[in-house]
C-alpha cells in the first residue's frame, strides 16, 4: 500500500466562490511545495509557472460561469434582465416597457363648427417647440349646438401620448406556425434621449388574398383566442426589444405566405418631450400621412364620422391645463420579482384588492404614485364615517360628490373603491398636492373593464391630503402653533461644520421622509427613524421641538397634521410613530419656510 499522505478536501460547500486565479494559484505552489520533487513553480517564467498560470485563470473562468449559471437560472437569484426576462417568459408574463409622457386635453368647438360627427383621426398631433404629442386612436366626439361649445367627451377621454409617429420597413410573413419578429430600431436600446413608447404600437396585416389592409389586435395571450382571430401578442424580449407573434389557426390566425405586416410606433424623446401646462394652448392640429399608411387607413377606418381636417381644426381650440406626466423606466428586475406572484394569481383576472392595486400600479406607472382598494364596506364604514366623525355632510363633500356624480351609477353595493394618488412635487408654502384628473380616471376604468368581473363597478375615488408641519403645545392644536414651534438641533461641541451646512441637511431629511414617490396611502410614519436620521447627520448631538410661546418642548421631532380642506375639524399633534387610515396621503406643508424654522444652538 502506498505511504503518501491522504489529500484532505475538507472544504466548506461554498468554497468555490472563493477560488479566484491568483488564490488558486497560491494553492497549487503550496502544495508542489509540500514536496521538493518540483521547484520550478517558485521561479516566475519558469515552464512550470505559466502552466500554473493556464490553470489557474481557466479554472476562474469555469468557476465564474458555474457561479453565473447557479444563481442567474433561478427566479428567486436572477439579477440580470436578460436571464429574468427569460425565466418568466415561461409562464406568460410580460414586462413593462418604458412609458413615455402623456397629457389630457381639452377643447372647444366655436360657433363656425356645424352640428355633426367628427373623428379626430389616428395619428393626429400638436407641436410644441418640435416636440409632438399624438392621439393614439381615432377619437370620435359630438358637436351638437350652433353655438361656442365645450366638448366634453374629449376633455374627459382624450390622452394624447408624446412622440414621433414611425413606420417599421414591413416584414413579409413565410406562413409558419406561431411566427413572430422583434423591432429592432438601431441605437434605441444604448441610449436614454428617445425609446418606442410602450403602450403605443399598432400592427396591421396586408392579407395576400385579398390584398387588403387588416388591423389586427393584441392581445395578453394567443392561447385564449380563437382560430380566426385575428390577433397578436406584443412582449418586451430579454434584448429590450418588442416582439410581435402571431397565431397557428388554433390559437389566433396564423400568418399565410406573403402576407406583409407593418408595426407602427411612437419613438419618444425622452426627458425632452414633459412639458409643462397650457404648453398646448392654442396650437395647430395637423395630420399624420403617408403614401401607406393613407392606403392602411382607408382599408380599416370604419366610422362614417367627418374627419378633422386641417380647415375643420381651425374652428377648434385646443389646451392642456395639467403639467404632461415624467417618464417611467423600463420594470426592473426587482420590480419583476414582486409583481409575478400576483400576475400568477390573478391569471388576467381582477378579484381581490390587491389584483386591482397591482394591475393599476403596473400598467399606469407614469401617472399613479399610490393606488389603495377598497369594497364598499371599508368604503362606508371608514371613509365615508371620517366625515361623520368631524361633523360633515359627505354628499355635500365636493371630492367625494364630483367622483360621485361622474363615476357611480344608482347601485353602490357592487362598487371596488379605487383611491389614487397622481405623481406630485410640493416645492411651494401652501400649496396644495393634484388630484388626478378625471381623464385619467377614466382611463382607469377603461383599462379594468376587461379584467374584472362583470357584477363589479370600478369607482375612482380622491384621497384626503393630510398637511404635515413643526408644531408642539399641550393646550391646542390649532394651526397657530407652527408659527410658535421650533425645531431646535444642538450641535457637537467642538465639531466645525457650519450652522448653515447642518440646517440645510437636516431640511434634507424632513423633505425626504415626506416626499411623495416614498409614501403611500394608508402609509405608517415612523417618526423614530426620521429622528435617527437627523442624529445621524454631521455635527448633530440632540433634537427638540420647541414651543416658544407656552415654553414648552419635545424631546425628539413633533409635528402638528391636519386636513387643508376642514382644518379646525381634523387636525391632532404627531410626535410618535403614526398610521394614517387607507383614505389619507401625507406631505409637508411649508418646504420654502422649514429652514426658518430650524434654530442651530452649541451643545
Amino acid at each position: 500500500m502506498s505511504d503518501n499522505k491522504t489529500l484532505a478536501y475538507d472544504l466548506p460547500q461554498d468554497a468555490y466562490v472563493n477560488f479566484d486565479a491568483v488564490s488558486l494559484k497560491s494553492f497549487i505552489i503550496n502544495r508542489l511545495n509540500e514536496n521538493s520533487t518540483f521547484t520550478d513553480q517558485n521561479y516566475e517564467g519558469s515552464n512550470l509557472s505559466f502552466l500554473i498560470e493556464i490553470l489557474a485563470y481557466y479554472t476562474h473562468v469555469l468557476l465564474f460561469y458555474l457561479n453565473q449559471n447557479s444563481s442567474e437560472s433561478l427566479f428567486d437569484q436572477a439579477t440580470i434582465y436578460e436571464n429574468m426576462n427569460r425565466i418568466v417568459k415561461l409562464i406568460g408574463y410580460k414586462p413593462t416597457g418604458k412609458q413615455t409622457s402623456i397629457l389630457p386635453i381639452n377643447c372647444t368647438a366655436s360657433a363656425d363648427l356645424a352640428i355633426g360627427d367628427y373623428l379626430l383621426k389616428k395619428y393626429s398631433y400638436f407641436l410644441v417647440d418640435n416636440i409632438q404629442f399624438t392621439v393614439l386612436e381615432d377619437f370620435p366626439f359630438e358637436k351638437t349646438t350652433t353655438t361656442s361649445e365645450i366638448i366634453n367627451s374629449i376633455n374627459k377621454n382624450l390622452i394624447l401620448y408624446q412622440g414621433t409617429v414611425n413606420e417599421y420597413p414591413n416584414y413579409t410573413a413565410e406562413g409558419v406556425e406561431f411566427e413572430s419578429f422583434p423591432i429592432v430600431v438601431e441605437n434605441l436600446v444604448a441610449t436614454d434621449s428617445k425609446f418606442i413608447a410602450d403602450g403605443a404600437i399598432s400592427v396591421y396585416v396586408k392579407e395576400s388574398n385579398t390584398n387588403t389592409w387588416v388591423k389586427y389586435t393584441e392581445v395578453d395571450n394567443l392561447y385564449l383566442t380563437t382560430s380566426t382571430a385575428k390577433s397578436y401578442e406584443l412582449r418586451l424580449n430579454e434584448n429590450g426589444h418588442y416582439e410581435v407573434k402571431f397565431g397557428n389557426n388554433v390559437f389566433g390566425k396564423k400568418l399565410d405566405v406573403n402576407d406583409v405586416v407593418k408595426v407602427m410606433y411612437l419613438l419618444s424623446d425622452g426627458l425632452k418631450g414633459v412639458i409643462s401646462k397650457n404648453a398646448i394652448n392654442g396650437n395647430k392640429l395637423y395630420n399624420y400621412t403617408s403614401s401607406e399608411f393613407d392606403q392602411i387607413y382607408a382599408d380599416t377606418i370604419s366610422s362614417s364620422s367627418q374627419i378633422v381636417t386641417t380647415t375643420i381644426g381651425n374652428s377648434l381650440t385646443f389646451s392642456n391645463s395639467l403639467n404632461s406626466t415624467a417618464i417611467y423606466d423600463a420594470e426592473t428586475v426587482d420590480q419583476i420579482r414582486a409583481n409575478v406572484p400576483f400576475f400568477i394569481t390573478a391569471q388576467n383576472r381582477l378579484v381581490t384588492t390587491q389584483d386591482y392595486e397591482k394591475y393599476i400600479s403596473k400598467s399606469l406607472p407614469n401617472i399613479v404614485n399610490s393606488v389603495k382598494v377598497v369594497d364598499n364596506n371599508a368604503f362606508i364604514s371608514e371613509y365615508i364615517n371620517y366625515f361623520y366623525r368631524i361633523c360633515v355632510d359627505p354628499n355635500k363633500a365636493n371630492r367625494v360628490l364630483i367622483n360621485q356624480v361622474n363615476f357611480a351609477d344608482t347601485c353602490d353595493f357592487n362598487n371596488i373603491n379605487v383611491f389614487c394618488v397622481p405623481k406630485f412635487d410640493i416645492q411651494l408654502d401652501a400649496q396644495y398636492p393634484t388630484y388626478i384628473s378625471e381623464t385619467f380616471k377614466n382611463m382607469i376604468i377603461d383599462i379594468t373593464k376587461d379584467q374584472k368581473m362583470v357584477t363589479t363597478e370600478v369607482i375612482p375615488r380622491d384621497p384626503i391630503y393630510n398637511a404635515f408641519d413643526i408644531g408642539f403645545s399641550n393646550s391646542n392644536t390649532s394651526l397657530n402653533i407652527t408659527n410658535q414651534t421650533k425645531l431646535v438641533v444642538v450641535k457637537e461641541r467642538n465639531n466645525k461644520i457650519s450652522n448653515n451646512t447642518i440646517k440645510s441637511r437636516v431640511v434634507g431629511v424632513i423633505l425626504d421622509f415626506f416626499k411623495s414617490s416614498k409614501n403611500q396611502l394608508g402609509q405608517t410614519l415612523n417618526l423614530s427613524d426620521l429622528t435617527s436620521t437627523i442624529l445621524s447627520v454631521e455635527g448633530v448631538a440632540s433634537i427638540r421641538t420647541e414651543n416658544t410661546v407656552e415654553g414648552i418642548f419635545f424631546n425628539g421631532v413633533s409635528f402638528i397634521a391636519w386636513n387643508p380642506i376642514y382644518p379646525d375639524l381634523d387636525n391632532e399633534i404627531v410626535n410618535q410613530t403614526i398610521t394614517l387610515p387607507f383614505y389619507k396621503f401625507p406631505y409637508f406643508y411649508s418646504p420654502q419656510s422649514l429652514i426658518n424654522k430650524i434654530d442651530i444652538v452649541d451643545g
